[in-house]
């Protein structure tokens, strides 16, 4: 009985997955049709000169703190509701904008207090420039750049300027329309916009499209239905709209997740391609479409603006629902630049030539409360979007190599079975995924006792191998009182209420289901407690977590998810944190995994729903995508926008989860997402197997070269995710993010960076037998794949591309720190030595870091046991410094292990070097000298010559010196000297 009920279960979902009217559109939205209808209205009214706006900054209500930074005061609507406008300069490059009413009937949610939860704010002081009856101007000096925020009173409206040059503009289009709470009887307040009444034969178009308006913004104020399925609005419409402005900027990019382009296409104007907004709301979509503005299953409201001489980006901390209209203006002007002084306080587009950016920010409910994140360059605002929203985690070792999984793995002796392959087709991976099917009836914590009745000894037979296992744990909790976890959150009172305050009653895998509400802390508690070895019956310390359907979904609910009238923990309405739920179950899952290991091991959890601040929990992924060449291609835009959202650890899964892909198409994928931070392969329940020795030669080799390649950089990976951890530097970063002054990079989402060192340009459809690879010419580039230099005189250059090799470029002025070595797992290969490839610039110099811990445990925090090298190579001599890091750890004042320990633990010697771009014949001794030594000892070493790729026949050739054996160690003090 029980496989009918999953049978026809999973009938439902995959037709509601078909269904595009499952979802809404912004028209079939009350309050986004509300917003969308006022922005056009005051469009219609300003035709083309100053927007008119309702809201007026009361001059007499500025109270401004100079010294600590603030600046506060009170804005009035035409309808005479107040609303409290606060302002605060930000130590770490960011400016802070509130505003929400001064005398609301309830309370709403404040996103700010999680998202900022931990985050020491420091305010920097600012001076008043100017202040009248109708301007107030404040400066302030912001990663050494000197800014001016200008303050107009009547209309109300903000322009940030920098370097006295506009960045960004608030409600400079007067789309500000704040719906203030109110009682269901209050009269609906009015702009003075309503027209007289009249016989619509006797109107002008004008006329008859600002009576249509007119209506529109009073569409389903107080209840509206979508599907059969009500939504009461209890507290009535709490809607919020506002333009921001980024005059000059063309670009925009960010406001994950859609399956859309990496550089944001425009949704409203003349330069139209989607004719919905981006809209912002976690939802379970099968087999989503492509280029396409609707939600996903994740919300991040972040955006950043770039232009070759700037970038600044906008963090709006909201949880609602949102829709964001983008909208490219061409200036009206004849100057390309923009002074602060040619326009205030004029419309920006009518000063100058440039395109400028309008965004339309609509939420259903919330308050304003926006960073603007003040740059100057990408890398910059990656730094402060993280330093604000959380420091993206630093993951285990393991977590970053392969992982196996599919929807589902059988039994015990399935997956040893699987595990055996890896290990006879000498391909490495580290983990192996469960899915669903291995619970007790979709009871979240037990196993399935006929398929795996000994799960304890399974993990630890894949442990002794150095390799892990994740099961998948769903926020849905059965109906069952025989199911402890159920029965328990039940009685405890920390489930998500429905509107009459009952415990909700949902449909998701097992049937009826409770969901734990995970705003109570008493809930974040209570769940991971659930993940002690004691509650989760058969866990082991090598046992991780997947939290999957976690948007929430729910089958029979509206737009697959739960109603927006539900109520959680503290009264709120789930309207109001809908887009945090699945972050809040993520964060507490990943407390759980503190919680056994009493804070020792790192967790491992991936989520599919995602929100602000989601880094510092754990790794995502794109969710149910499919075995389609589109469907590869769109992967690279879609992580570049994650990753440059703050979640530096995302992937796509390998293979595509719906459909078979062919022998191709698998191997492609595999090669991509062998550069992907995270990097899993994953298939649904009717899918063929697809393992990757599955398809025969020559695939499986293909295959397993990909995965061994991708284990070989391990030491350079695993750098890459402590720098992000640092400074929130994504992993994978577009071209632009890494040479932000090139304008040919601004759209390029067919290519990518892994770092700072490595260019990779997958091949993303069928038979293409060459690619044609833009090579920023401000760098050196060396083909990684035959450490051959690029012709300096290519930018774009054209690569054969037969189906074992993916185009993969070293930037001149890089040093790539390697293990060649490739052991099964991960983890087996933290003694082996090193390799490090030096790619020369022209200045004939390079840099690099590699750093070293225990890649497990949080000793690298607690008692200071990492090593972080140094490496530079300049006027012939590679040198390798640690010693400043030691000097700060010590400054930390913790514990920390003496120098000697760490070296002893964590120092591997380095076993050959790879000189790229070296002249022919140019080496006649090398000698390596340790700190303190006085005489060097001579190394063996060899040349090979390589002639450029792309040069003419004559050209001059260049040499790949290898120095064999250097003996000496990472986290040591040593030169070797070329002579």
């Amino acid at each position: 009985m029980k496989s009918v009920w999953i049978i026809a279960l999973l009938a439902l979902v995959q037709v509601q997955a078909v269904k595009r009217h499952d979802f809404k559109t912004c028209n079939q939205s009350g309050f986004c049709t509300r917003q969308r209808a006022n922005a056009q209205l005051v469009d219609l009214l300003s035709n083309g000169a100053e927007a008119p706006t309702p809201y007026t900054l009361v001059s007499s209500s500025i109270n401004s703190e100079p010294t600590k930074g603030t600046l506060s005061a009170s804005v009035s609507s035409s309808s005479g509701v107040l609303f409290a406008l606060s302002v605060g300069v930000l130590d770490g490059g960011a400016l802070r904008v509130q505003m929400r009413e001064e005398n609301p009937i309830g309370n709403l949610y404040q996103v700010a207090n999680v998202v900022l939860e931990n985050v020491e704010l420091k305010s920097k002081p600012f001076k008043l420039v100017q202040s009248s009856s109708e301007y107030t101007a404040i400066a302030f000096n912001s990663t050494d750049i000197e800014h001016t925020l200008a303050i107009h009173h009547r209309p109300f409206r903000m322009d940030l300027s920098s370097r006295n040059t506009p960045i960004w503009t608030f409600n400079e289009h007067g789309y500000l329309h704040y719906e203030h709470q109110r009682l269901k009887d209050s009269p609906t307040p009015s702009d003075g916009s309503e027209p007289a009444q009249s016989n619509d034969e006797t109107l002008s178009e004008d006329e008859k499209l600002k009576k249509q308006l007119l209506e529109e913004i009073k569409k389903d104020m107080w209840d509206e239905s979508f599907a059969g399925k009500m939504d009461s609005k209890p507290k009535g419409p709490t809607s919020i709209g506002f333009d921001m402005n980024f005059p000059g900027f063309k670009h925009t990019y960010g406001l994950p997740q859609h399956a859309s382009s990496y550089s944001l296409k425009p949704t409203r104007g003349s330069e139209a391609q989607y004719s919905e907004p981006y809209r912002l709301y976690n939802f379970d979509v099968f087999e989503y479409e492509l280029d396409n503005p609707m939600a996903l299953y994740g919300s991040v409201p972040f955006l950043m603006a770039h232009r070759k001489d700037y970038s600044v980006g906008v963090l709006w901390m909201n949880a609602a629902e949102m829709w964001v209209d983008v909208e490219r203006k061409a200036g009206r002007g004849s100057s390309p630049a923009l002074q602060m002084q040619d326009y205030v306080p004029f419309s920006t587009l009518s000063q100058t030539s440039a395109t400028s950016t309008t965004t339309h920010w609509m939420a259903e409910s919330g308050s304003i409360d926006v960073l603007i994140l003040l740059g100057p360059t990408p890398a910059a605002v990656s730094d402060q979007l993280t330093r604000f929203s959380g420091r993206p985690a630093l993951p285990q070792l393991f977590a970053i190599g392969y992982h196996q999984c599919r929807w589902n793995y059988l039994d015990e002796q399935d997956v040893a079975d699987v595990d055996a392959n890896f290990d006879q087709f000498d391909i490495p991976y580290d983990v192996l995924w469960l899915d669903i099917e291995h619970t007790d009836g979709k009871r979240y914590f037990t196993w399935d006792k006929v398929k795996f009745p000994n799960p304890a000894d399974m993990q630890n037979d894949l442990a002794v191998k150095g390799r892990k296992m994740v099961t998948i744990i769903d926020p849905h909790l059965k109906q069952d009182d025989g199911y402890p976890v159920s029965k328990k959150a039940k009685d405890l009172g920390l489930l998500v209420k429905n509107s009459g305050g009952s415990d909700f009653d949902g449909w998701c895998w097992p049937g009826s289901s409770y969901w734990i509400d995970y705003l109570n802390p008493e809930g974040r508690k209570f769940w991971a407690e659930q993940f002690k070895y004691k509650n989760y019956q058969g866990s082991t310390p090598s046992l991780y977590t997947w939290n999957d359907m976690n948007e929430p979904s729910v089958f029979n609910g509206p737009e697959i998810t739960m109603p927006k009238d539900n109520l959680h923990h503290g009264g709120f309405e789930h309207r109001e944190v809908h887009n945090i739920y699945g972050a809040l179950q993520h964060r507490a899952t990943a407390e759980g995994h503190l919680v056994r290991s009493d804070n020792t091991d790192r967790p491992f959890v991936l989520s599919r729903a995602f929100f602000i601040g989601t880094q510092r929990y754990g790794a995502i992924w794109t969710g149910d995508n499919t075995a389609t060449w589109d469907h590869l291609a769109v992967s690279v835009p879609m992580l570049l926008t994650i990753g440059g959202s703050g979640i530096t650890f995302c992937g796509a899964d390998v293979g595509g989860f719906f459909g078979n892909p062919d022998a191709d198409l698998l191997v492609r994928w595999y090669q991509m997402a062998a550069f992907q931070p995270f990097f899993r392969a994953h298939a649904h329940i009717d899918t063929k197997r697809r393992e990757p020795w599955l398809f025969g030669e020559p695939f499986t080799s293909t295959i397993r070269e990909a995965i061994r390649r991708r284990y070989r950089i391990l030491p350079y990976l695993y750098t890459l995710f402590w720098e992000s951890n640092q400074n929130g530097a994504p992993v994978m970063r577009s071209i632009m993010h890494e040479f932000p002054e090139d304008e040919n990079t601004f759209e390029i989402e067919d290519a990518f960076m892994l770092g700072s060192a490595l260019l990779i340009h997958p091949v993303v459809a069928k038979d293409v037998t060459s690619v044609s690879v833009y090579l920023p010419p401000s760098a050196v580039w060396y083909n990684y794949n035959t450490f051959a230099r690029i012709s300096n005189t290519a930018s774009q250059v054209q690569v054969e591309t037969p189906l074992d090799v993916i185009p993969i470029f070293l930037k001149g002025g890089s040093i790539l720190p390697r293990r060649d070595r490739v052991r099964r797992a991960a983890g087996l290969g933290v003694h082996d030595p090193y390799t490090l490839v030096i790619a020369l610039d022209k200045a004939g110099s390079a840099k690099g870091k590699l750093y070293v811990d225990d890649g497990k445990s949080y000793r690298h925090e607690t008692h200071g046991e990492s090593l972080v090298a140094d490496l530079e190579f300049r006027g012939g001599v590679l040198s390798s410094t640690s010693r400043a890091w030691f000097e700060k750890r010590r400054a930390g004042g913790k514990v920390v292990t003496d120098q000697v320990t760490v070296l002893g633990k964590l120092g591997n010697r380095v076993e050959r070097l790879v000189i790229l771009g070296m002249k022919v014949s140019g080496v006649k001794s090398v000698v390596v000298k340790r700190a303190g030594e006085t005489a060097g000892k001579r190394l063996e070493f060899s040349e090979e010559e390589v002639v450029l790729e792309g040069a003419d026949e004559g050209s001059a050739k260049q040499t790949v010196v290898i120095v064999k054996d250097p003996k000496v160690l990472i986290g040591e003090e040593w030169s070797i000297v070329l002579s």
